[in-house]
């Protein structure tokens, strides 16, 4: 609720159980990271993996036992490859970007990044691509200019209004070129949703 915010009702959970039919306790949600560490050996088992991420990474904190990013079949006659492990703690991006230590050598990670083929990139507004992976010129969502969204300006001298359209903006789609905004749901450069798809993100093996 808008009105009450999640640690009010933690500090004060004896006045507000009664409230919440069936409800036995209250909890906090703890920020996780999902982090892809590379190069992982695949000969150790996921239980192996845990232990020496958690052993010899002071303060790590795994919220479940790590997995392989991709299937068995994908990772036949690898030597290496990546695990998704979901960090928790006080500061769980500290690990993002980083090495991590384990068996005896260390692993590179990085913050993973979720995506398909109906994901829109903010840079170039393109569709099927993350904006950190994007490598097409920039473009602004509002009127397709080579400029990022942020910096979006009135094209009158008059209005100061920036990083959003005003009245006096003719909104132009850099995908199709339609007058409306590269966002707009009922783009038709946008992909179609099959009733059978799965609306979960794309997964790759990153290692090499």
């Amino acid at each position: 609720m808008e009105s009450i915010k999640a640690t009010l009702l933690n500090s004060k959970m004896g006045t507000f159980l009664h409230l919440i039919p069936g409800t036995v306790s209250v909890h906090l949600d703890t920020a996780v990271s999902h982090v892809l560490v590379h190069g992982i050996p695949t000969s150790k088992s996921l239980a192996e993996i845990a232990n020496e991420l958690t052993t010899f990474n002071t303060g790590l904190s795994l919220t479940s036992q790590p997995r392989w990013l991709t299937t068995d079949e994908a990772r036949a006659g690898k030597t290496a490859s990546t695990v998704v492990i979901n960090i928790t703690g006080p500061r769980p991006s500290d690990y993002v970007g980083k090495h991590l230590a384990a068996f005896s050598s260390t692993y590179r990670t990085e913050c993973r990044l979720r995506f398909n083929s109906h994901t829109q990139c903010s840079k170039c507004q393109g569709n099927g691509h993350h904006s950190n992976r994007c490598t097409n010129p920039v473009s602004c969502r509002w009127c397709a200019s080579p400029h990022p969204t942020g910096n979006h300006t009135c094209p009158t001298a008059t209005c100061r209004i920036c990083g959003r359209p005003c009245s006096h903006t003719v909104l132009r789609c850099v995908n199709c070129q339609g007058l409306h905004d590269a966002h707009t749901a009922q783009c038709p450069s946008h992909p179609k949703v099959a009733q059978d798809e799965s609306p979960e993100g794309e997964e790759e093996d990153m290692t090499t």
